[in-house]
């Protein structure tokens, strides 16, 4: 609690001249870290065998996602965004013959955002919605690891504090949904649904 004071209090102290950021042709550069926790079921079939097994799986992530924007029109971005996910999880067997354990992954996301400002421009503070869509790769285990592609959607809502007339923080909390499908000698699918929350920075780029 002391330290969300401390950031509000700082926030106001640098909200002097907080005009412009959002207007058409500005350019938006920033992005987000953030950390989720949740559980997801496997489904793992065994091209040889037939056999089904299913797994439940709690899984840790650090994400980092860069991105830049473009202001189309007053309060509104569109842009491409990169993430990279370093992940963690364990492992225990619902039904079927296989063990537990624990691994790690490393996955790249690339695609378009949308961002939208709904308050007036000329606040120091506003409250924005976010929509992402990114598709990828990753590389799991760290001997012989195996490969897959990725997809997500997002969509995130939350306040964004402006410290000047260039630099802004927000912390926005939404939906995200994703899809895995691996493809070494055992095919895997899986989808996950889950709640997320992310911290940025973002900085203006006015075109004079």
């Amino acid at each position: 609690m002391k330290t969300f004071k401390l950031f509000i209090a700082i926030a106001l102290l640098f909200t002097i001249n907080s005009f412009g950021q959002l207007d058409k042709k500005t350019w938006l550069v920033g992005g987000t870290g953030s950390f989720d926790s949740y559980k997801q079921n496997e489904t793992f079939v065994f091209t040889g065998t037939g056999e089904n097994i299913e797994i439940e799986r709690s899984i840790k992530e650090i994400e980092f996602s860069p991105k830049v924007g473009y202001f189309v029109i007053d309060k509104l971005a569109l842009g491409v965004g990169i993430s990279y996910i370093s992940e963690k999880s364990e492992s225990k067997t619902i039904s079927g013959n296989a063990s537990g354990g624990s691994s790690k992954s490393h996955s790249f996301y690339v695609g378009p955002f949308a961002r939208y400002y709904f308050l007036n421009k000329e606040k120091p503070y506003n409250i924005l919605a976010e929509a992402n869509y990114q598709f990828g790769s990753i590389s799991q285990g760290s001997v012989d690891p195996s490969k897959g592609n990725l997809s997500r959607f997002s969509i995130l809502v939350g306040p964004e504090i402006f410290f000047n007339s260039s630099v802004g923080m927000n912390l926005l909390v939404g939906y995200t949904n994703s899809n895995r499908v691996m493809d070494k000698n055992i095919d895997v699918s899986n989808s996950t649904r889950g709640f997320q929350v992310a911290v940025g920075f973002q900085i203006y780029l006015q075109k004079n």
